[in-house]
């Protein structure tokens, strides 16, 4: 088992990778009762075509999958489901599809065993049928017929098409009603039988747990397991033009203030001699200085009552970084001016930047109260680096103001796209 110390925070996680190929880390935290785990899938909604052992056929599979195979996995071979297991236990189970991964994500406070026990089952035990298939599709058709008229998720994925050529994050996690309703018993279980395998998953368990048992439990419970062999599947990987598609759209939905999104796409190729971690570091802070809630611009907005909300929120996809400032206001056209001028003229002190810096330090210590909030992070970390990251503190220890300014010139702030979301006309 390795022992992976975490610089300068005090804390250590532990790491062993199943015989069968799944990784497993643990982080104990014994001031809390719970334990929060979480069995993660590299499978989400982007991952529509792909091609098995090394072959050159590609498979293609309708939009909306990964999410579909998440409602039908809870599903028990008794007619049961996981919910009404973990009941008895007064645990709590729930699951989520992104673009890029599907997790499945357990709160326990007792009998630990026999709910990790039952989070590998259940995730690893499928019980499809085309019946069950079918009475599915109602329920999902429903569930995003009821996203649709939500207007941030309209602006969002509107936005994101103005943003993106060829990329499948402009299309929604939960595929279109066509999609669904096109979607085979084969479908799902090609994708299950491919991408649901130890090797490409990882499992995180946080809080009040003994590592060695984590990993004595999950180890014992994949060796019953009839695992077929791996397919080392390749997802299909799309050239995104660096240009945006729409500088500037409107549309219309039930909201009572204009709503607006404006974002920088930024090619990181741009950033080629900087390392990944300190990249995204320092682009939070660029955003958290420039349009946070402590920021000059928000302060000016509010003081002069010319907008109700804004957030900012910078995003690495793929090949590109998305900053981005959402903003609801009255007065779309005096804002999206205000932004633009801070867009183009993107700035942080000296003395900013050591504050905002000491703040992302005592956030990350702080963090290690909530077993939750560590191991959502740990997903994350995965998910990008491969692994977690060691040393976060020393990297933001390590910041200076001449690379966040050569970060800043290497952004492009002429690559801009505005989405506002108006009220319907009458």
């Amino acid at each position: 088992m390795k022992e992976i110390e975490l610089k300068g925070i005090k804390e250590t996680v532990y790491y062993e990778k199943s015989t069968s190929g799944m990784p497993v880390y643990v982080w104990k935290n014994d001031k809390v009762k719970g334990v929060f785990s979480a069995l993660c899938v590299n499978y989400g909604s982007i991952h529509q075509e792909f091609k098995l052992n090394g072959k050159n056929k590609y498979y293609q599979v309708p939009s909306g999958i990964a999410h579909f195979i998440e409602h039908l996995n809870f599903y028990e071979p008794d007619g049961t489901t996981a919910t009404d297991f973990y009941a008895k236990y007064g645990s709590e189970v729930n699951a989520f599809t992104t673009f890029d991964y599907t997790c499945y994500h357990l709160y326990s406070t007792k009998e630990f065993k026999a709910n990790l026990n039952h989070l590998l089952d259940f995730v690893l035990t499928p019980s499809f049928n085309k019946k069950m298939v079918n009475k599915e599709k109602n329920i999902i058709i429903e569930e995003l017929l009821m996203d649709e008229d939500i207007p941030d998720t309209k602006l969002y994925f509107t936005h994101y098409a103005d943003l993106f050529h060829k990329y499948k994050y402009k299309e929604t996690i939960t595929g279109k009603k066509e999609d669904v309703e096109s979607t085979k018993i084969e479908d799902i279980e090609l994708v299950y039988d491919t991408f649901y395998h130890p090797k490409n998953m990882f499992l995180i368990v946080t809080g009040n747990v003994n590592p060695y048992d984590v990993f004595k439990i999950t180890e014992e419970n994949l060796k019953k397991k009839k695992i077929s062999p791996y397919k080392n599947p390749k997802v299909k990987k799309y050239r995104e033009e660096a240009s945006i598609v729409n500088s500037s759209n409107e549309i219309y939905g039930n909201v009572e203030n204009p709503k607006v999104k404006i974002s920088l796409k930024t090619s990181l190729s741009n950033f080629k001699n900087i390392d990944p971690v300190e990249l995204r570091l320092i682009t939070s802070l660029i955003v958290i200085s420039n349009f946070g809630p402590t920021s000059d611009l928000k302060e000016y907005l509010m003081e002069k009552e010319l907008m109700n909300y804004m957030s900012a929120t910078r995003t690495f996809i793929e090949d590109y970084l998305v900053m981005t400032i959402t903003l609801d206001t009255k007065y779309p056209k005096e804002v999206i001016k205000e932004v633009k001028e801070q867009l183009k003229k993107l700035e942080i002190t000296e003395e900013n930047l050591k504050r905002k810096v000491n703040a992302s330090i005592a956030t990350l210590v702080l963090k290690y109260d909530d077993i939750m909030s560590v191991n959502n992070t740990m997903q994350e970390e995965i998910l990008t680096f491969g692994t977690i990251v060691e040393n976060e503190k020393e990297h933001l220890e390590n910041i200076t103001l001449e690379q966040v300014n050569k970060v800043i010139k290497k952004i492009d702030t002429k690559n801009m796209a505005i989405t506002i979301l108006n009220s319907k006309k009458d």
